[in-house]
């Protein structure tokens, strides 16, 4: 399904990129110099500058700032975002922190004892014991808080980038888990993490051997199909790691078209010309608060059962 609706709006942006480009052909108008005599004939051609009037459908991808470099590397709206993110999730972190080692805060250290005690009881229903569970914490727990602030970071940039005047914000800011590159580092790294794991724990020999020739069985047909079992493991990784990116990326990519495209229709409306459709827009909003940590805890459940078929029987109990 979040296949289709990417393939859909794909669609959408190409017919849209096509209608406007026949509308700029029709209003293309050819202008010759008066006095043809004395210079040469001129044929100028000018192209009338159209206003996109539709709602604000943002690209698949990053866009690079122009005029922005570091270092002679150009930047991109969703890697300064990204950068906005990350100085205020360690703002957050370390006022957690100070709670938690001062006690100055009580009720932000009761808050952030019991966000980090919830992870963890899921974790260890996840990975069988408490021990596995600590050993992953940092992987698990990491996940969780960042793909969800992240979320709700993103749907305030969606609603900064809405309100500001003809959208020009969408130059600069991006919700970072709308860019496809960002949440394949994610999913890379949990099967990256799974992968050493089961080196670590059932010895490089017999992991591999499971993937190349995994020739075990109580028959020779059971054999065979075990060998092609084996390679169709092996395929199944990589699978992993597009599914893990693509279930976040068009989560995200959708809801910030889903909110625009509600905003633009509410401004079609003669009542709502002044922009007070927006507050009407609020509660998708908050709707997309429930989607942002679904995301984070479907992301979090996936990645404990990858590492977990990783870990041998004898370890999980």
């Amino acid at each position: 399904m979040e296949l289709i609706f990417f393939i859909l709006i794909k669609t959408c942006k190409k017919i849209d990129s096509l209608y406007t480009l026949g509308r700029n052909m029709q209003e293309t108008t050819e202008t010759t110099h008066l006095e043809a005599e004395v210079a040469p004939a001129h044929e100028t051609t000018t192209h009338a500058t159209t206003e996109h009037t539709g709602p604000h459908i943002p690209s698949s991808k990053w866009e690079i700032i122009h005029g922005f470099t570091v270092s002679g590397f150009p930047i991109t709206n969703v890697i300064l975002s990204t950068w906005i993110f990350m100085a205020v999730f360690f703002v957050l972190i370390a006022v957690f922190y100070t709670a938690i080692r001062t006690k100055s805060l009580p009720r932000v250290r009761a808050f952030g004892l019991d966000v980090v005690n919830r992870i963890f009881s899921y974790a260890t229903s996840l990975l069988g014991n408490a021990q596995m569970a600590r050993r992953y914490m940092w992987l698990l727990g990491g996940i969780m808080v960042i793909i969800f602030s992240g979320n709700v970071f993103g749907l305030i940039l969606d609603w900064l980038v809405l309100i500001s005047t003809n959208n020009w914000l969408a130059a600069y800011i991006r919700p970072m888990y709308s860019d496809l590159s960002t949440t394949l580092v994610f999913s890379f790294t949990v099967i990256l993490v799974a992968q050493i794991t089961a080196i670590k724990m059932k010895w490089p020999i017999h992991h591999f051997g499971h993937y190349i020739f995994n020739y075990h069985g109580d028959s020779t047909a059971e054999k065979i199909v075990s060998v092609f079992v084996g390679w169709l493991h092996f395929v199944g990784e990589f699978i992993r790691i597009g599914s893990l990116s693509m279930r976040l990326f068009l989560n995200i990519f959708v809801w910030a078209i889903l909110i625009s495209v509600i905003v633009y229709v509410g401004n079609q409306i003669p009542a709502f010309h002044t922009g007070a459709f927006r507050i009407l827009a609020l509660p998708f909003w908050f709707f997309e608060l429930l989607v942002a940590f679904l995301q984070a805890y479907i992301f979090m459940t996936l990645s404990s059962l990858y590492i977990r078929e990783s870990i041998p029987e004898s370890h999980s109990h």
